[in-house]
């Protein structure tokens, strides 16, 4: 892998620890920071150009010296995102690479099965598009907090039962032989038994229905993984 690509991710992986550090201050303080949000930005931003310099480097190395000087000065190289085929060929068509499309059928297979209308399960190279875009024409997209309680038993002889705020109990229930308080829906204090009561807290990349910090690691990796395999398949190093 080329060395400046290799330094791009790695800056971003450094990013999403500073997001996710950031996170847990803005959990700790039950608000989003505009630090947070503005992490999550750069950490997409920072691997939405790590894209772009794999399809320049890719242009660069493989299509510039086929072309004319005014079909390369022309040219716009951007690491193609489309919804559809017809919107891929389209981008790739800045490209300028008409005289010379058959001979890269490699590279073109390549980017289109990276697409989600292709594998539902590259979704995740949509939603990377549409934030940082987003990102360059309004102030930073909204993020919203959500909780979820959750208490765990432990009783005397090491066995565990936790239950979320979907599950109530009524009188003379017991867990782990500590009577839950229907009011509470608490154990009784119990010698031998204990009870921990967890708040489960995310930040959700609002419209996209995805944890933010989840979705960064994700595409950090994913991306880093794009970027291996091309650089690997087409001698980008």
């Amino acid at each position: 892998m080329h060395p400046n690509i290799i330094a791009s991710l790695d800056r971003a992986d450094e990013l999403r620890k500073e997001l996710i550090t950031e996170y847990e201050r803005s959990l700790h303080n039950k608000e989003v920071s505009a630090r947070a949000t503005q992490l999550t930005h750069e950490v997409l931003e920072r691997l939405r150009s790590v894209l772009d310099r794999l399809a320049r480097l890719y242009w660069d190395k493989k299509i510039a010296h086929e072309l004319s000087e005014d079909d390369r000065n022309a040219a716009a190289i951007y690491f193609p995102i489309a919804t559809d085929q017809n919107s891929l060929d389209s981008i790739l068509g800045r490209w300028r690479w008409k005289t010379v499309r058959e001979k890269h059928q490699a590279i073109y297979d390549f980017l289109l099965a990276l697409h989600p209308f292709v594998n539902r399960s590259n979704d995740w190279l949509r939603i990377l598009n549409d934030l940082t875009v987003q990102g360059k024409h309004i102030d930073l997209v909204a993020q919203k907090r959500t909780e979820q309680r959750q208490i765990t038993v432990t009783g005397a002889a090491g066995g565990v039962v936790s239950w979320g705020p979907g599950v109530t109990f009524g009188s003379g229930v017991s867990v782990m032989g500590a009577p839950i308080d229907p009011r509470t829906q608490r154990i009784v204090p119990t010698p031998g038994v204990t009870e921990k009561i967890e708040t489960w807290v995310n930040f959700e990349i609002q419209d996209y229905g995805v944890n933010a910090a989840e979705f960064c690691t994700d595409a950090c990796r994913e991306v880093r993984r794009v970027a291996t395999e091309m650089s690997q398949k087409f001698s980008l190093s």
